[in-house]
């Protein structure tokens, strides 16, 4: 998986939007392989490249557009975690941390 927390997202022009900085390959649209890219042909009308659209609310919203950052942050604690020799047995919130880096990174 390419790496995502250098990328930048935030909510788009329409708030039920998130939209990225740069070019997200698109493999699922219309069905995969394609090599369209998302929102490809309208970054000005979405603000930027399309990551997602028809969000509820833009409290939704704002938690996908935080996605990368979050996932930047839970990799650092668990780099932080192992450097300080605590390991999956001996917190609680290895399992949160781990498991949250996990669903992020699709495993």
């Amino acid at each position: 998986m390419k790496d995502m927390t250098n990328q930048k997202w935030k909510v788009g022009n329409h708030h039920s939007t998130v939209v990225s900085d740069t070019k997200i390959k698109n493999t699922n649209y219309p069905s995969p392989p394609n090599p369209r890219e998302s929102g490809d042909d309208e970054p000005e009308y979405y603000g930027g490249y399309l990551i997602c659209e028809s969000i509820g609310n833009t409290e939704t919203a704002n938690l996908i557009a935080s996605a990368p950052e979050l996932l930047k942050a839970l990799q650092l604690v668990q780099n932080h975690l192992l450097k300080k020799g605590i390991d999956y047995h001996s917190v609680d919130i290895w399992n949160v941390v781990d498991g949250a880096i996990k669903k992020a990174l699709g495993k």
